[in-house]
């Protein structure tokens, strides 16, 4: 209310309050140095990851997947029918 009274500018009085209690006491930190970094970067790294899922994803549905040679088919299923005998009760 003093820097009011006195017909300060509200930067004058932002000022005086940072140099007095530090900058934890505005709201929101000024736009300026590390301060626009601290901003940014949440998400900044927020959409990088994002951006790295959807490539990964995206590599994973065009690999190619080998399919089974006949002979192995004819294993897995006598592998299979003796699974199903094995696990009968």
């Amino acid at each position: 209310m003093a820097g009011v009274d006195k017909g300060d500018n509200d930067s004058l009085i932002f000022q005086s309050f940072v140099q007095k209690y530090g900058p934890t006491v505005l709201a929101a930190p000024g736009g300026t140095g590390f301060n626009i970094v601290a901003w940014i970067m949440p998400f900044a790294v927020l959409l990088l990851g994002i951006g790295g899922t959807a490539m990964l994803i995206r590599r994973w549905r065009l690999r190619s997947v080998p399919m089974p040679l006949p002979s192995t088919v004819s294993r897995f299923g006598d592998i299979r029918e003796r699974i199903r005998r094995e696990t009968e009760i």
